[in-house]
């Protein structure tokens, strides 16, 4: 399969997708405890996916450069490895949440989804560092804004 029909196929899926959320969404029950009830953030996501999905879809219909095939094989196996090991890394982060904490589990897998993503030649000393510090940042943030703003408890685990 070329890469401007897998392109076309994954602008189709994440459309789909965003109109299956917004579907969904519809079904949520429509309480209000503060100014937006729970279907809020559904319905914005949704829109966001069918919106930039379309977007995708548009720029491939009236795009006039032809994608540019390279070596299939060696893309396609490298594709395969990067997400065999986001899929380990999510069901790592699933299953050790609970027991190790919020803080301790997010910083790790992010640390880990920044290396697999990461090309080859961006792997060095200098930028390994950096993504360990934002991989330690963005958490304590996330969680300083969920315990602190949202006023809710993330698992703390052994932190904690």
């Amino acid at each position: 399969m070329t890469s401007s029909k897998r392109d076309y196929i994954a602008g189709f899926i994440a459309f789909f997708f965003g109109i299956c959320i917004l579907l969904a969404s519809f079904g949520i029950s429509k309480t209000k405890l503060a100014g937006v009830g729970p279907d809020y953030l559904p319905k914005v996501i949704a829109i966001y996916i069918i919106g930039l999905s379309s977007f995708y879809l548009l720029s491939l219909v009236f795009s006039k450069t032809p994608s540019k095939e390279k070596n299939q094989k060696e893309a396609t196996a490298i594709e395969n490895k990067t997400l065999l090991l986001t899929i380990a890394l999510l069901i790592a982060y699933v299953a050790l949440i609970e027991s190790l904490g919020f803080l301790l589990v997010s910083a790790l897998f992010l640390f880990g989804q920044m290396y697999v993503l990461a090309p080859d030649k961006n792997r060095n000393k200098k930028n390994i560092i950096f993504f360990a510090v934002l991989a330690i940042v963005v958490p304590i943030a996330v969680y300083l804004l969920f315990v602190n703003v949202f006023d809710l408890m993330l698992p703390a685990g052994i932190l904690g």
